[in-house]
């Protein structure tokens, strides 16, 4: 049997297998070896490079223009989009979770498929921007990528370094996005992908039933030694009245809840009632096609979506068409992309947490309906919290609608050889439309009226960039590129609002703004902003060995002061092909590049009044020293009594005419290599990045009156860390098995450890700490500052050997005495957690033999930590107390149960145990199957019978399993609380080519 012949790598391992052989696929390789001829290996050294002459040369988009991707000098990542073939195309950015080293992705169950992405760490956190900038075939955008069709997206690139990113400047400091649309295939094709998906959540945090609640309810007031049926009106109590030997005969529950007697007892599963197992349908038909001076794509796409929370709802319609055209050639070619969209949700999306937050809030006695058919809800001895369910059937009918245009126009012109000049005009807009009609209503104790608002705004991007590329080659070794550009951005967003209550019907057809009778007002806004910017770039490369790049960019930004109105962004970078050297000999490396680089890239994320001190009407303002409102600044200076005040104004923020641009410095050292002919491949990348004067608010103290706060430069945070890939790609062939096994093995981990470096005294009180000693410099942005929980009390002597604690006592939480003063108080506190991970990664495996693929991703975080805010109602009944609880308050401390890690059960919390503390912080880590997945292609020669071309189908799960440490309560650390959680999927799919 004549094989390829084996790199050592596959030698060594076939002898491992025995009865299989190892080969390896290099491209455009058109011969084969017999494996056993030895002497047919090309010697050490001697050129092999006919071999490689069909390689593909890939190339990577690279800040307006592409380059070889073996003459990158930054750190970019091009995405397999191949391995999220099979996944629902809500969001691209979801599904690369991952996937790809230094890209953080963080998402939930949310039928919007929204996701927050980091890439080599954050920023100032809540007090910062910390997006990065996607650019959509030239367009730059901050708008989320669920607003795209996926199915369009042909590929990905990630800008990790500021080499790679400064090209874009000032709005490239959190990294860049780089992503091409789809341009048309070389025969005319049409494809239809079809894929239909269910989803299901089982939560874990079982709350009691309503003769449970009873129960823990009778323990906690026994443990008080009260009389327990003086602590809540809902239940009474058959028991022995014996507080040191107490023994629970029977929960007694009242023949009503409410003084109307409309309301029994109930006992409702609240998390049963408001979630549900839920579907995805995912379509999408395209056609593309090309002849000798033109190539187009079109596309027509619907992606329908219901979350697990029932009601919940996001649909989108989406159209694309691309086209190019050579009108001169290799002259003159014009060309376009265009997109639209329509998206529609409901409200329930945006209150799936507050929903979920309810159905373990809610006590199980509520009935979803009263007697009369009206909403259950809260009575005495029951929290004011409303019913989930009517939240759901009241707001599943307000529909928000979203339509976004993205578009643009390019031409491109060669007047001489190796010269392209290209003009690209390109506009981003959106439109929001949003009638959310609140009818009124009565649940129990609770009373709303009606109410109407209406929302529309619009926002416009438009965006002109003017490039010249120039590309010399001297003596065959000495190439350059030059690049110079212009670029102009022009934003303006407008919204009005408008409010009106009082309708006549409640019927939702009825309720517009015109037929309101009572506080009917108005509001609106605007704003607008401009950059202006130029920039440049030359690279160089001697030789296939030696490689340079610089960058600069000058941008000028209205959200500035003339002081700092332009900021300039410079970057440079080298590598060394030590593999393309001439005493490079070494067998088992086939390629070995070393990459250094350096730049600065910028953020001008602020509000367009930054600069200025603004000032505003305020009808009724809330007191900072009663409970009352004050007067703000309208006054009824006629004595009318009645209509709109006169009103007088207030400053509402202090102007900061010397804000700078926010610039994040930062420096790479990158390795790529491959082994064995490219069977081994991967890369390595040491990073340290510093964002300095980054744009924040202040947090001034009282004394300095209203409108103090300002925007100012505030702050340092330095992020440092590695990334690292790796992956085998190889086939097998068994004596059993007719045809090869192929295989790709791929592992990627990253760290970015983060530091607060320097932050101003207005503004580092924002975070936590005592403001003195102990504060957040030194820390990660995302440290946590509390109280130090160091088990639970279990004797009278335990209590009597530590520090004076206000509320100690057995079985109560002992908080530790950090500073050793014999007394627990507000000293005792320090940072204790960071939700940090200490690093993310990725596996993915892939096979197929024949008609047949499979593939297998894993995803993991290790390290940081989470707050688990479902325990303040599974592990305690003092601190809401006409709330449910979870069902570990059945098994909380007692003298005979002294193993628990639940406290004592107490309807008083005089140790203050819901304070922040490390009690509520578990380990974040987790590793989730993310992707198991099986696929079959039928032979070419079946389907060309019936006018098909390709076909595939798949079978696909997600969310399948997680691993999570041992002492981790929260059932998935991704998404621990009130969150739409993700959701275990399978989906199923088709694919045709015709």
């Amino acid at each position: 049997m004549i094989k390829p012949k084996l790199n050592q790598l596959s030698l060594s391992i076939r002898v491992a297998l025995f009865n299989c052989s190892l080969m390896f696929a290099i491209p455009g390789v058109t011969h084969a070896q017999d494996v056993d001829n030895q002497n047919s290996q090309v010697p050490a050294g001697e050129d092999n490079s006919a071999n490689y002459e069909d390689i593909e040369v890939i190339q990577v988009s690279y800040g307006y223009s592409s380059v070889e991707k073996s003459d990158l000098t930054g750190a970019i990542s091009t995405v397999d989009l191949s391995e999220v073939v099979d996944l629902p195309a809500g969001n691209i950015m979801q599904n690369l979770q991952g996937r790809v080293p230094g890209l953080q992705i963080t998402t939930n169950g949310n039928p919007s498929s929204s996701a927050t992405v980091r890439i080599r760490g954050q920023g100032l956190g809540p007090l910062g921007n910390n997006d990065p900038l996607y650019i959509v075939d030239g367009i730059p955008t901050k708008g989320g990528m669920h607003e795209l069709n996926g199915n369009d997206i042909a590929d990905v690139q990630v800008l990790r370094d500021a080499a790679a990113a400064s090209i874009y400047g000032a709005r490239s400091g959190n990294g860049v996005i780089v992503i091409t649309t789809k341009k048309g295939s070389d025969d005319f094709n049409v494809n239809f992908r079809f894929n239909q998906s269910f989803e299901d959540y089982s939560f874990d945090l079982n709350p009691l039933t309503t003769t449970e609640r009873g129960q823990a309810v009778w323990r906690a007031a026994v443990n008080d030694r009260r009389n327990p049926d003086s602590v809540s009106p809902l239940y009474t109590y058959d028991w022995n009245e014996d507080f040191d030997n107490p023994e629970l005969n029977s929960v007694i529950l009242p023949a009503f809840t409410d003084a109307d007697q409309v309301q029994r007892p109930a006992n409702t599963n609240w998390f049963d009632e408001v979630t549900r197992s839920a579907m995805t349908t995912d379509m999408n038909l395209s056609i593309s096609g090309s002849s000798d001076t033109s190539r187009f794509y079109a596309s027509i796409g619907s992606f329908e979506a219901e979350g697990i929370v029932d009601g919940s709802q996001f649909e989108r319609l989406s159209f694309r068409v691309n086209s190019e055209h050579e009108i001169i050639k290799d002259k003159v070619t014009v060309g376009q992309n265009f997109t639209i969209t329509n998206q529609r949700e409901n409200l329930v999306n945006a209150l799936a947490g507050n929903i979920l937050g309810l159905s373990i809030e809610q006590q199980s006695i509520v009935p979803v309906y009263n007697e009369e058919g009206g909403w259950g809800g809260p009575v005495s001895g029951i929290t004011d919290r409303d019913n989930p369910v009517r939240l759901i059937e009241m707001n599943k009918d307000n529909v928000n609608r979203y339509n976004k245009i993205m578009g643009n126009l390019y031409i491109e012109y060669t007047p001489i050889e190796n010269l392209k000049l290209r003009s690209n005009f390109g506009v981003d807009y959106g439109q929001l439309y949003f009638r959310n009609y609140t009818r009124s209503f009565r649940a129990g104790n609770l009373s709303f009226g009606d109410l109407l608002t209406v929302d529309e705004n619009w926002n416009r991007s438009l965006v002109w960039s003017n490039t010249a590329e120039y590309k010399l080659v001297l003596n065959d070794d000495h190439k350059f590129t030059f690049l110079l550009g212009t670029e102009n951005i022009e934003f303006d967003t407008e919204y009005t609002r408008g409010f009106g209550s009082g309708f006549a019907s409640d019927d939702r057809d009825f309720a517009f703004l015109s037929q309101a009778t009572d506080d009917v007002r108005v509001e609106g806004g605007g704003d607008s902003w401009k950059i202006n910017s130029y920039f440049t770039r030359a690279d160089y490369n001697y030789d296939k060995r030696y490689l340079a790049g610089v960058t600069l960019r000058r941008d000028g930004s209205s959200r500035f002061g003339k002081n700092n109105e332009y900021g300039n962004f410079p970057a440079a970078s080298v590598g060394w092909v030590v593999s393309n050297e001439e005493f490079f000999d070494i067998e088992l490396i086939s390629s070995l590049k070393f990459r250094a680089s350096w730049g600065e890239t910028g953020n001008q994320e602020i509000s367009t009044s930054a600069t200025s001190t603004t000032y505003q009407p305020r009808y009724a303002t809330q007191s900072l020293f009663t409970d009352l409102q004050d007067e703000g600044t309208a006054y009824d200076i006629t004595g009318a009594n009645s209509g709109t005040l006169p009103s007088g104004f207030t400053r509402a923020q202090t102007g900061n005419p010397d804000l700078k641009w926010e610039t994040s410095t930062q420096t790479n050292f990158g390795v790529d290599f491959s082994l064995y002919y490219g069977t081994v491949y991967g890369s390595f990348d040491y990073f340290e990045k510093e964002t300095k004067d980054i744009l924040t608010l202040t947090q001034p103290i009282a004394t300095l009156g209203e409108g103090a706060q300002k925007l100012v430069n505030g702050g340092t945070i330095e992020n440092v860390g590695y990334e690292f890939i790796i992956g085998y790609e190889d086939f097998v062939q068994f004596d059993f098995l007719a045809e090869e096994l192929s295989f790709d093995l791929t592992f990627n981990i990253s760290k970015a450890d983060n530091k607060v470096i320097y932050l101003p005294t207005d503004v580092v009180n924002s975070f936590g700490g005592n403001g003195q000693d102990k504060t957040i410099v030194g820390h990660s942005i995302n440290s946590v500052f509390g109280y130090i929980a160091d088990g639970l009390f279990q004797s009278h002597e335990e209590v009597d050997a530590h520090a004076e604690q206000a509320g100690a006592g057995p079985g109560r939480i002992r908080w530790s005495d950090l500073n050793n003063d014999g007394v627990i108080d507000e000293q005792d506190q320090d940072f204790f957690a960071s939700s940090d991970p200490d690093y993310i990664y990725g596996m993915n495996f892939s096979v197929s033999y024949g008609n047949w693929d499979f593939n297998m991703f894993w995803q993991g975080v290790e390290g940081g930590y989470v707050r688990n805010n479902w325990r303040t109602f599974t592990d305690f009944t003092s601190l809401n107390i006409g709330s449910n609880y979870g069902d570990r308050v059945l098994t909380a401390w007692t003298p005979e149960n002294t193993q628990s890690d639940v406290p004592a059960l107490t309807l008083i919390d005089n140790n203050g145990e819901g304070r922040q503390s490390s009690f509520f912080y578990e380990d974040a880590s987790y590793l989730k199957l993310r992707n198991l997945s099986v696929g079959y292609t039928p032979d070419e020669s079946l389907l060309n019978d019936y006018g098909i071309k390709s076909a595939r189908v798949y079978l696909q799960g997600s969310n399948l399993l997680t691993i999570t440490p041992d002492g981790t309560l929260s059932q998935d650390p991704e998404t621990p609380n009130e969150v739409f959680p993700v959701a275990r999927r399978f989906t199923v799919g088709i694919e045709v080519t015709f």
